[in-house]
């Protein structure tokens, strides 16, 4: 057999996601089905503030589940920025009530606490995976989850990750494992036709982070053809589709809107944050979305998507004076960086400290406590703590 070398073109790659996903207006019976597909008996359903409840969806589904001999709890409350004492109450319920099967309805933040709940059941000490002090390749016994999405944005319906903010500190911790993808995920775009338009700019900001971090490689990627060539095109097609469906959120009646815009932008969502897009590039460079959780939405509590249209701008800023070829690459194929800040500001999305009343020295004598002495940041031209300081003057 031939041995073709790929290091410095491509990296080796395994790549592996068993989250089924049911796209489309699907009778909610099958979310039952899928359930009892995987051994559920006693399901914890876990929502939001309320909106699936004003929506008619929550009736339906535990209708479905009930009617189906499925035992449920509930937990709502989840809000953005998902909290670790919500997620503590979950995994405290879903022991006490012997729950087999977590069902998140919901977005990126209600799915990303039933992950954290689904590990925590049968882990005691999960959090000490959260704060790093264990690997995650030990986690087990995690309860199986599936997703019933409501707003396009983080793609965690068919990801390996679980964000969750500690309140104390405000810091927002991760763990990534297999064993956190959901099983499968109900992707119908009418279950996101009621939302708040601000929901959809900031669920459009997540989307767009997503693919644009994982533009910019690591430095020993040089020549990942096919999935920049992806990469590009779902960043063109973010930037065409998302100011028509702000639009139509803003200005018509759900019944009216282009249900083919929001469904289009809905697959978007789950391409992009699948790992689908990681293949032969590795993990990207994360540095907005680390800016945003330990500086922005993690302490100061603001939208994740309000605190990526401020971090990706400046880091872009500072980008194309301190390494500039993929800057440049990124603008040349995609969009300048002042058209990707008029572009936000279409969707009514700040970019500057200031649009969300903070400022740089409220900010910047946060960062040491937020990154570690000698944490570099990022995969493309690692950013030191002094650098990210910069950044944080840029974007005031």
């Amino acid at each position: 057999m031939v041995s073709i070398k790929t290091g410095g073109v491509m990296q080796n790659f395994i790549y592996e996601n068993k989250s089924e996903i049911h796209f489309g207006d699907l009778p909610e019976s099958h979310i039952a089905e899928c359930i009892k597909k995987f051994e559920g008996k006693n399901v914890l359903l876990h929502f939001g503030g309320g909106s699936i409840v004003k929506s008619g969806l929550h009736e339906k589904i535990m209708k479905t589940l009930t009617s189906a001999g499925l035992h449920v709890v509930e937990l709502g409350g989840v809000r953005p920025n998902p909290s670790k004492s919500l997620a503590q109450v979950g995994i405290e319920l879903a022991r006490k009530e012997k729950v087999d099967f977590v069902l998140a309805v919901g977005g990126g933040s209600v799915i990303d606490s039933a992950k954290c709940i689904a590990a925590g059941a049968n882990n005691i000490d999960i959090w000490d995976y959260y704060d790093k002090r264990k690997d995650t390749k030990l986690l087990k016994d995690v309860l199986p989850i599936g997703a019933v999405l409501t707003i396009p944005a983080a793609g965690s319906e068919c990801s390996p990750t679980s964000v969750i903010r500690y309140e104390d500190g405000g810091l927002k911790y991760t763990i990534n494992s297999e064993s956190l993808r959901p099983k499968f995920a109900f992707i119908n775009p009418a279950y996101s036709s009621t939302l708040p338009a601000n929901q959809i700019a900031y669920g459009v900001s997540d989307i767009f982070a997503h693919l644009f971090e994982r533009f910019f490689a690591e430095d020993s990627i040089k020549n990942a053809i096919v999935t920049d060539k992806i990469l590009i095109g779902a960043m063109h097609a973010v930037l065409k589709l998302a100011p028509k469906v702000y639009k139509d959120f803003v200005s018509l009646d759900a019944k009216e809107r282009n249900g083919d815009h929001l469904a289009n932008l809905c697959l978007i969502g789950t391409l992009a944050h699948n790992s689908m897009l990681n293949m032969g590039r590795g993990s990207g460079c994360w540095a907005s979305h680390r800016i945003d959780n330990r500086l922005l939405s993690g302490v100061k509590d603001i939208a994740h998507g309000a605190g990526l249209a401020i971090a990706i701008p400046a880091y872009l800023k500072f980008m194309s004076k301190k390494k500039p070829a993929r800057v440049e690459h990124f603008t040349r194929e995609v969009i300048s960086i002042s058209g990707l800040e008029k572009f936000y500001k279409t969707l009514e999305l700040p970019t500057r400290l200031s649009h969300v009343n903070l400022s740089v020295d409220e900010i910047k004598p946060l960062v040491k406590l937020a990154f570690p002495v000698g944490e570099l940041l990022g995969g493309y031209g690692q950013l030191t703590i002094e650098e990210i300081e910069t950044i944080i003057e840029i974007a005031k």
